[in-house]
């Protein structure tokens, strides 16, 4: 099953409001429908129970318990997730509908998509802040907020100021600088605090006029060939494990052919050439061409390697 959404209890588990996804599963909303509606078209309706972790040997009479460990399970299907620390502290899919449940409240936010992976292992949400501005004329970004996390141990809780590029679908995390990055990591060693995220987030204040700057910025600056060359040397370096020659990579190659016209949006007036488009180039291949398969890259570039790749691009990019 390529989408990986979770379909235990008979149901996919994901709601969403507007275009339907690509996998075409799930729940369709309207905006306007209520967090307890979203929570239980979502498959998010059910909590993640613990219980110890026994075991029996021949040695024994009876089962015992193995200290420092429990087994994470979920309340509706009784399907364990994962076996963890004793401190490892939960996020409830109630906690991250209520994360949401407060934008809402507040005004200008409005839940777009949520859903449950992997036999419910993850869990994510994410709210449209409002209807977006032009970085160049035609060429409209969104701003979102994203929160996702998970009960296998491995992904924190993450909450991340992003936008969507409306042409192509590309998602850019808007990386503000080190003390305003625009993504909030929660350890589940530590105790979520959703007001404290949200603070921290910014996403009621700044986060969005600094990105519109930064993007706006980077569309009036031009980038030759020789100045893109060095740009993806420098974004893939760090990730390069190939015996090819760097510039031999199908992702080298890949980035350059997108740069060079072939993303979607390259036509629109004002985008070729420059940094912008760059960009966006980088986006388009973590979003919709790298990895396995579309789960895969769904998480990878919310949340793993992809995500950090289009951070990199963005920070080399707005040096």
């Amino acid at each position: 099953m390529a989408h990986m959404i979770d379909t235990t209890t008979g149901t996919a588990a994901i709601a969403y409001a507007g275009q339907t996804p690509w996998h075409g599963l799930g729940q369709a909303l309207t905006p306007d429908a209520s967090i307890e509606t979203w929570t239980r078209e979502a498959g998010l309706n059910y909590t993640v129970n613990e219980s110890p972790v026994l075991f029996q040997t021949d040695a024994t009479t009876g089962p015992e318990e193995f200290t420092g460990r429990k087994v994470l399970h979920r309340s509706d299907t009784g399907g364990a997730l994962a076996v963890v620390s004793d401190g490892y502290r939960v996020v409830q899919p109630a906690d991250v509908m209520g994360f949401f449940g407060k934008l809402v409240e507040l005004g200008g936010f409005q839940m777009e998509t949520a859903g449950v992976l992997s036999h419910g292992r993850r869990v994510w949400a994410l709210a449209k802040v409002n209807e977006g501005a032009d970085i160049v004329e035609g060429d409209t970004v969104r701003p979102y907020v994203l929160l996702g996390t998970s009960y296998d141990g491995t992904m924190a809780t993450v909450a991340k100021f992003t936008s969507i590029r409306v042409v192509c679908n590309n998602t850019i995390t808007a990386a503000l600088g080190r003390e305003n990055s625009g993504t909030v990591r929660v350890l589940h060693s530590e105790r979520f605090n959703p007001d404290a995220v949200r603070l921290e987030l910014g996403i009621v204040g700044d986060n969005w006029e600094r990105f519109l700057i930064q993007s706006r910025k980077l569309s009036r600056e031009t980038m030759s060939r020789i100045e893109a060359d060095i740009f993806v040397t420098a974004l893939l370096h760090p990730f390069h494990t190939s015996k090819l020659e760097l510039n031999e990579t199908r992702g080298y190659r890949r980035i350059m052919d997108l740069f060079n016209g072939q993303a979607i949006g390259a036509d629109i007036p004002g985008v070729a050439g420059t940094r912008w488009a760059m960009l966006n180039a980088v986006t388009e291949l973590v979003d919709h061409e790298r990895g396995r398969g579309n789960n895969t890259r769904m998480e990878s570039a919310w949340f793993g390697t992809g995500a950090a790749l289009k951070n990199k691009a963005l920070e080399l990019l707005s040096a």
